[in-house]
């Protein structure tokens, strides 16, 4: 989820495959053109593994870094750009 401003700046419509990367990696999303997120936040909702997410999962913009309580996953946000996919 993209909010329209967000997606209006970086040339963005609803329902584009939109490119989300850091310095992680990458995954391949379709936008979701909303006012249901924040300017500047995007939003994906639910994980998938890599192997059912044809454009890759979100998982792969994470650290794989383990919490010191529990060693679960630290992961819950993370600084990521977009762009239209292609560009």
């Amino acid at each position: 989820m993209i909010h329209p401003e967000t997606a209006r700046i970086r040339g963005i419509a609803d329902g584009d495959p939109v490119r989300v990367f850091n310095n992680r990696g990458e995954c391949s999303f379709l936008a979701q053109v909303t006012e249901n997120t924040q300017i500047g936040l995007l939003v994906a909702e639910g994980l998938h593994w890599p192997s059912l997410s044809p454009g890759g999962g979100a998982n792969q913009l994470t650290s794989q870094r383990l919490t010191d309580m529990g060693e679960t996953c630290a992961f819950h946000c993370n600084l990521v750009e977009v762009q239209p996919q292609g560009n």
